[in-house]
């Protein structure tokens, strides 16, 4: 059984010894030199021998002394080392660095984190948004949100995990579909607005049957599809969005689907913890909420289009 000692005279002690002042080690320790003293006295009694020798306003530590000061020492830079580590980890405990691609953070993620927030209060969350399609290894994160075919999973390592899929659809506006989509061939005809980045219009009509050769008469190209959807949502044109980004519009009726056929998205976002650290606990509640919550979206997903009676084709099909 360790012996109880007197970690209040120890440390007094520990004080003198380094500054070989009973003043100094007192206005350090914001005590009176008195009680400074007293502790040392109190310590030399239960030691049983000497442990400071006085020669007038100077003081040095004796053989035994100066073993104890020694491990007293050592003793004291563990303990000061492990509470600066435990604090470290509290701080880093209580903050999240994400780094999310731009179209999932600002379309999906905004406008639900508060709800991650508000459960977790003493959780800071970083969320940094990055251009789609890019991946950069050198920049540091607690978890990142990027998609991809699955090939880009395997080689973003073996902490990445499929986080969902989406549901490839055309839409545009009401308005737009009485004014110009009288038929599948005004479909074609009617402007298209393309994210040069993920056109797979060619694809949908293959897998649709929907003329597997439609070649579309008048595009606007961007270089993203957030940005295809603003200017659908005018009714400017047709778009091929996905159930991520165009749920909302698509259940409130702000936007249609003229040929109600949907394609399971080949590629995937994926969710990466980060492999330098083990995750702590604010990412792995985050990483719990991201999961529920996305559940939950999936399952408005399959609600909002079977209201609707869209025909979703799976990717095996």
């Amino acid at each position: 059984m360790r012996k109880r000692q007197h970690l209040n005279a120890l440390r007094v002690f520990e004080a003198v010894a380094r500054l070989g002042s009973m003043s100094a080690a007192a206005d350090e320790l914001c005590v009176t030199r008195p009680a400074v003293s007293k502790q040392v006295a109190l310590l030399e009694d239960e030691m049983g021998c000497r442990l400071l020798n006085r020669h007038g306003n100077k003081i040095h530590t004796t053989d035994t002394g100066r073993e104890l000061f020694e491990g007293l020492n050592r003793a004291f830079d563990v303990i000061s080392l492990t509470t600066t580590s435990v604090m470290r980890r509290n701080q880093t405990d209580s903050t999240l660095r994400l780094l999310v691609c731009r179209d999932f953070a600002s379309n999906w993620l905004a406008p639900r984190v508060g709800g991650f927030l508000r459960d977790n209060p003493r959780i800071a969350v970083e969320i940094v948004s990055e251009k789609n399609g890019t991946f950069r290894r050198e920049e540091s994160f607690d978890l990142r949100i990027f998609y991809g075919l699955p090939g880009v999973a395997a080689l973003a390592g073996p902490h990445a995990v499929e986080l969902c899929r989406w549901i490839d659809l055309p839409v545009c506006t009401p308005d737009l579909a009485a004014r110009d989509l009288g038929s599948k061939t005004d479909l074609c005809d009617t402007l298209h607005l393309v994210d040069a980045n993920y056109d797979i219009w060619q694809e949908w009509c293959d897998r649709a049957s929907f003329y597997a050769s439609a070649h579309r008469s008048h595009v606007v190209t961007f270089n993203d599809t957030t940005l295809c959807l603003a200017a659908a949502d005018t009714g400017t044109g047709l778009t091929v969005s996905d159930t991520l980004l165009s749920l909302g519009s698509i259940a409130s009726g702000r936007m249609i689907i003229p040929v109600p056929v949907g394609l399971v998205s080949e590629q995937a976002y994926y969710l990466l913890k980060s492999s330098h650290a083990p995750p702590h606990g604010a990412a792995q509640r985050f990483e719990q909420w991201l999961q529920q919550e996305m559940a939950s979206y999936q399952q408005q997903v399959e609600h909002v289009l079977h209201q609707k009676g869209i025909c979703i084709i799976p990717r095996s099909a």
